[in-house]
């Protein structure tokens, strides 16, 4: 699995809305330079951004994640002393079917 989705925020989105919810903040294992991907609205929504670790935790979305996703936050914590994106990485997905958000099935298609 290489992408994670790990902050999913719907809102009232639901699949036609530009610019827009939803608010997804995912880790891609093949991109551990930089990982972090957020993003905010499909289409011509409000755009997105991708962070490599130590510019990721001293952002909003980080304090988001810790909000809404503490699991993940923890995960990211532990690592951070090191900055050993791969034992991230792997402690991520070890834990990551027993996390990961549900998506309704109307909107499935889009993640």
């Amino acid at each position: 699995m290489a992408r994670m989705i790990l902050l999913l925020d719907l809102g009232d989105w639901t699949g036609g809305h530009h610019g827009q919810s939803p608010y997804v903040v995912e880790f891609d294992s093949e991109r551990l330079d930089s990982p972090f991907d957020v993003s905010e609205g499909w289409g011509h929504g409000l755009g997105g951004s991708r962070y490599s670790l130590t510019r990721f935790v001293e952002t909003e979305d980080y304090s988001q994640l810790k909000l809404h996703a503490p699991w993940a936050a923890t995960i990211i914590e532990q690592g951070l002393p090191t900055l050993d994106i791969e034992a991230i990485s792997q402690a991520l997905l070890a834990q990551y079917p027993s996390h990961s958000p549900n998506i309704p099935a109307n909107l499935a298609r889009y993640f």
